[in-house]
């Protein structure tokens, strides 16, 4: 498979066993949500998941999710049922609420002030939705346009309104801390406004000696929508969050939100992510419905590197069975599709057209690629492309190869050498090693574009029985 599957670790995943079967259904990028669980829980999935990869001799990345400046309900006594049409009333509260007489506390008085008559309410990525009939002091009247369960702590968004929130709390410091402890690859920063608020993890990371670790930005908000084009440049990765963006827009506009947000990441050269009910119906049933697969296979249309599963791994009934199953998908479409490419221009850096010319010539001599990277600077861009053919990436960086899980296509090899000559080397004598590898296959092998004299590009032939590379 080119595309990757990442999945979320929550109770119905979070052991060994379950995270070894779906990292060999496919799964390459573990996610924790620091909005659910203890940090023994998260610290615990840390653990489970360098152990499988130890054990299967793999890379695999690690994302650590921070909650951001979301709003939450507070505690309710007990589940609240609310039948379409029927009047539910928030109060501004942190004590427990909720019961026969549909209260509903909710602790952020920065929202409660800015909830407004006619403003919708949309609880649970949009199931339910709420029309606000009229308000005051002490409390909102709202009517229910849904059958509706609220439940504890459940988050709710204003439709169309940004709240002017902080975007890393001390709650949130404290879970980077946790991620940078455990060798974490990747933070997923949610509800992202602007370039600052990258900024502020990224000197949060630098201060925690932790500069290599990866930024995701979320893009959730109206505004983050408006300030899309300076938030790619700025993250090192942009995750399309569907549940999000349909609660803030009109169902009708989020597939063309994403492909807007995909088709600009791609045209930037940056890995994107879509997640939030790919195969939702995969959390009570074993098998997807074909509108999902439909949503899957235009997700790769479009060029996507990773396919993000949420719930359905997290809580869902069937985790195994879901990555399964779009592996499934994934082989089925791959090979069919030509996902949407990105384009090269004389405005473009000298590394990004050596990259775009590598791809060509690899595609034109039918060649797999071969890279000795440091930082996975080259491989990324090599791969930002969606090449046709097989990329192997090495690195004597073990942190590299994990990272390079977000981008498609791209393979893993762990080298020794640490220069780049001597890196290319030792791939090429692994190439000839790999079993996967025909023989006779053609392979272009580079590192990193350098401002030196002289860059080497080799190609060779594979060639299996005398166990050599040759020309």
């Amino acid at each position: 498979m080119r595309t990757r599957i990442a999945v979320t670790i929550g109770y119905s995943s979070r052991s060994r066993s379950i995270i070894r079967e779906m990292a060999l259904s496919g799964a390459c990028i573990f996610r924790v949500n620091f909005s659910h669980g203890s940090p023994e829980e998260w610290v615990e999935t840390a653990r489970l998941v360098r152990s499988v990869e130890a054990e299967l001799g793999k890379h695999f990345a690690l994302l650590g999710d921070l909650r951001g400046p979301s709003v939450r309900l507070g505690d309710l006594k007990a589940p609240v049922e609310v039948k379409a049409g029927e009047s539910v009333r928030i109060i501004q509260a942190n004590e427990s609420a909720g019961g026969s007489d549909k209260r509903i506390p909710l602790p952020s008085g920065e929202a409660f002030k800015a909830i407004r008559k006619d403003h919708v309410i949309l609880m649970d990525d949009g199931r339910l939705v709420f029309k606000v009939e009229s308000t005051s002091g002490s409390e909102i009247s709202m009517r229910a346009l849904t059958d509706a369960t609220i439940t504890s702590r459940k988050s709710i968004v204003i439709q169309g309104q940004d709240l002017d929130l902080p975007p890393i709390t001390e709650e949130e410091i404290r879970a980077i801390r946790i991620a940078v402890e455990n060798d974490f690859d990747y933070i997923g920063l949610s509800y992202v406004k602007c370039v600052e608020d990258i900024a502020a993890l990224r000197g949060i990371l630098i201060s925690m000696g932790a500069r290599e670790m990866g930024i995701i930005a979320k893009i959730e908000t109206p505004v983050g929508v408006r300030k899309l084009d300076e938030i790619i440049d700025a993250a090192d990765g942009i995750l399309v969050a569907r549940g999000d963006l349909g609660m803030h827009f009109p169902l009708e506009d989020v597939p063309s939100l994403q492909e807007k947000i995909v088709k600009k990441c791609v045209n930037k050269g940056k890995p994107v992510i879509v997640a939030t009910q790919l195969l939702g119906s995969m959390i009570e049933s074993p098998v997807p419905t074909r509108s999902e697969i439909v949503d899957v296979v235009s997700a790769l249309s479009q060029g996507v590197d990773v396919l993000m599963l949420t719930g359905e791994t997290a809580i869902g009934k069937y985790p195994v069975e879901t990555v399964s199953w779009l592996a499934r998908i994934l082989e089925r479409y791959e090979s069919e599709i030509k996902p949407f490419r990105r384009t090269i221009t004389g405005d473009n850096s000298i590394s990004d057209r050596f990259a775009f010319g590598i791809v060509s010539l690899a595609e034109s001599l039918g060649a797999m690629i071969g890279v000795f990277t440091k930082s996975g600077k080259t491989a990324e861009r090599i791969a930002s492309f969606k090449p046709d053919c097989r990329i192997v990436s090495a690195s004597p960086n073990v942190k590299t190869l994990r990272k390079l899980m977000l981008l498609r296509s791209v393979e893993t090899i762990e080298v020794s050498a640490s220069e780049y000559e001597a890196g290319m080397n030792e791939l090429e004598a692994k190439l000839s090693r790999m079993k996967n590898i025909q023989e006779n296959t053609i392979a272009v092998l580079t590192y990193g574009f350098r401002d030196e004299p002289v860059h080497i590009v080799r190609i060779r032939q594979i060639r299996r029985a005398s166990n050599e590379l040759r020309v």
